[in-house]
């Protein structure tokens, strides 16, 4: 009767064999998945150490791919490399963000281990000794490369699947009552204003722009990416026009404060009405106007303007009571004056959000009174 031949998967005999003083190999031959024989060896410095040695490799071995660019041997610093290599689609500004974190937090940590080496439990715990933003960059990191991983059949699942999404704790949204929004553009109007102070204003055009982001919640980079010709002031109504964005300082290695011809996400163009308040805004700007490509909110050289400046100009001028107001303040306080005046629906269209559970969940300041339903209680309670 012949030989049952072996199944893809399976080995045949192991058998142990001396190779020098205290030490000895294991050898046997196995099928692998791709229908061919080959032989497979461990050494130990004894015949069950050798032996334990090659049930332990069989048990995880993968089929050998001539020219891979990953093998088992991979490191995660190659890995990181093939990976990111791969990506030719993210944005150059996502691929530094991701590079820096895992310079930071990955290489010299994590980088020599090979791709077998790093468990779902060794991430988990390494990923909570660092900062929970950090942290929630890299393990998109490591789910990237790990699913290269398992395209190559190295591994069947993917390790930082498991691992736990750690969250830091978001504060509620909150919106700027009449009262404080009159007490910002007042104490800013002044700390552009005030006396003393010799050579260029800080916070030149910051009035303008809180004006114009709280006229339409509009996010901030965007509103600093506005050219003159996305502003129609003349039109019935008046309207501008969302196309770019700007990217602050760093965000590309080697680049300054520069616009992106899109959106966030690739979003569509966005046009807004423009009330009254955002209307006498531009209008003031416009007359200091010379290219109709050029910036909106330029800086004094005529360039982009950088968000992180304004930023820095909205904490100084500001009394400790408003210190928790941002940029991003203006665009949830239009959020939630349209939600209570128009309903959820507009102010979702007002902010361009493709899905309302985004505005509900990061923008709407949480409504903390019920509405008066006693006649509906009392019919209840009455029996009726």
């Amino acid at each position: 009767m012949p030989r049952q031949r072996m199944a893809p998967g399976e080995w045949g005999k192991i058998t142990v064999k001396k190779v020098g003083p205290g030490r000895y190999a294991a050898s046997t031959y196995v099928r692998d998945e791709d229908g061919r024989r080959r032989q497979a060896e461990r050494t130990g410095s004894s015949e069950e150490d050798a032996r334990r040695s090659l049930l332990r490799h069989l048990k995880n071995r993968t089929t050998p791919v001539h020219g891979a660019a990953i093998t088992e041997r991979t490191s995660l610093s190659e890995l990181f490399e093939v990976w990111i290599a791969s990506k030719d689609r993210l944005k150059q500004q996502s691929r530094d963000d991701y590079r820096r974190v895992w310079n930071k937090y990955g290489e010299s940590q994590l980088g020599a281990l090979r791709v077998r080496e790093l468990s779902t439990s060794r991430a988990e715990r390494y990923l909570a000794t660092i900062p929970v933003s950090r942290a929630q960059i890299l393990r998109v990191v490591l789910t990237g490369m790990f699913s290269t991983v398992v395209r190559y059949d190295i591994l069947t699942v993917n390790p930082i699947r498991e691992v736990t999404r750690r969250r830091s704790k978001a504060a509620p949204a909150r919106a700027l009552t009449p009262d404080e929004f009159a007490v910002v553009r007042s104490t800013v109007q002044a700390y552009r204003d005030r006396p003393g102070v010799s050579g260029p204003r800080p916070g030149r055009l910051l009035l303008e722009f809180i004006d114009v982001m709280a006229s339409t919640g509009c996010r901030p980079n965007e509103v600093l990416g506005l050219r003159w010709c996305d502003v129609d002031l003349l039109g019935d109504p008046p309207t501008m026009t969302l196309t770019g964005t700007t990217l602050d300082h760093g965000r590309v290695v080697g680049k300054a404060v520069h616009r992106q011809d899109e959106r966030k996400g690739g979003a569509p163009d966005h046009t807004v009405i423009l009330p009254k308040l955002a209307v006498e805004a531009l209008a003031g700007l416009f007359g200091d106007a010379t290219d109709p490509e050029g910036p909106v909110f330029a800086n004094r050289d005529g360039g982009w303007m950088s968000l992180a400046n304004l930023r820095r100009s909205l904490r100084a001028a500001l009394p400790d009571e408003l210190g928790w107001v941002t940029p991003y303040s203006f665009r949830r306080t239009v959020a939630t004056v349209v939600r209570d005046d128009l309903g959820p629906a507009e102010a979702q269209a007002q902010l361009s959000h493709s899905k309302l559970s985004t505005t509900e969940q990061h923008y709407f300041q949480r409504q903390t009174q019920g509405p008066d339903v006693r006649s509906a209680l009392d019919r209840y309670a009455g029996g009726k």
